[in-house]
């Protein structure tokens, strides 16, 4: 736990001074973490029989994630799809494994690309830093709620196969937690959106950031690696960190979004 913290501190200003600086600090961040996640995705993949083509499936989550740049993302789905024909050509030629290498390498960049493009695209908006900041809270709060009551009060185990240590309990104390904290937010950031509608958008990225977490786990267990890497000692890599608000952020930017519009 002391490594934990100890790492967590030197990381946070890296992380909160390019989010806070915005325009192209805040792309460059997110660039940078893409392609460290989509690094270490297409690493714990290889490990089984998909054979991803990282030298294709990293420039694709660059370019994805770039789309986030201009307002309501109108060359995500262009580049969506000339990757996805591009690396089926490229499949087509392979003889091992052609399918495994197309889907995997094509759900590497869905997964990362269009995740961390909505993520930029949330911190663009005219009130972009309080969302992100609603988002980066919430996803906390609920994770730390969910951990020590898990530690103390659990009992149930929540998917013994994918997450052998999370219970009912400590997931249940995270979604109340993350409703309660949305709207606090909701109260306090100079957001245009209601108490009781923070509490619901609360409520629902609590859920979302359960399963960001287990779809990592997910991945984790079926290629057997306790983690994503070892870039952050005693947390893991880049995919450990960002599991729970690769689905947040998303979540709060397409309500941020369609509230704005």
């Amino acid at each position: 736990m002391t490594t934990r913290i100890v790492v967590g501190l030197i990381a946070l200003p890296f992380v909160l001074v390019p989010i806070w600086l915005g325009g192209l600090w805040s792309l460059l961040l997110f660039l940078v973490i893409a392609v460290g996640a989509g690094y270490e995705f297409y690493a714990l993949l290889a490990h089984g029989d998909h054979r991803p083509a990282a030298w294709i499936g990293l420039p694709w989550i660059v370019l994805l994630v770039a789309t986030g740049w201009q307002p309501g993302l109108p060359l995500t789905v262009p580049i969506l799809a000339a990757g996805l024909i591009g690396t089926l050509v490229y499949a087509l030629f392979q003889v091992e494994n052609p399918m495994g290498m197309w889907m995997a390498t094509s759900l590497g960049a869905i997964y990362l690309g269009v995740m961390m493009a909505q993520a930029l695209a949330l911190r663009l908006l005219l009130d972009g830093l309080w969302w992100f900041l609603y988002a980066l809270l919430i996803t906390w709060v609920s994770d730390s709620a969910a951990y020590f009551a898990g530690v103390t009060l659990g009992r149930h185990r929540l998917w013994p196969r994918l997450s052998p240590k999370k219970t009912w309990e400590g997931t249940v104390a995270g979604w109340l937690a993350a409703a309660l904290t949305g709207g606090l937010l909701a109260f306090w950031f100079p957001l245009s959106i209601s108490v009781p509608a923070g509490v619901a958008l609360g409520a629902l990225a609590g859920i979302f950031a359960l399963f960001g977490d287990l779809s990592i786990s997910m991945i984790k267990r079926q290629v057997k690696v306790k983690d994503s890497g070892h870039l952050f000692p005693g947390h893991g890599g880049v995919l450990d960190r960002l599991d729970s608000i690769l689905f947040v952020l998303p979540l709060v930017y397409q309500f941020a979004y369609w509230l704005a519009r």
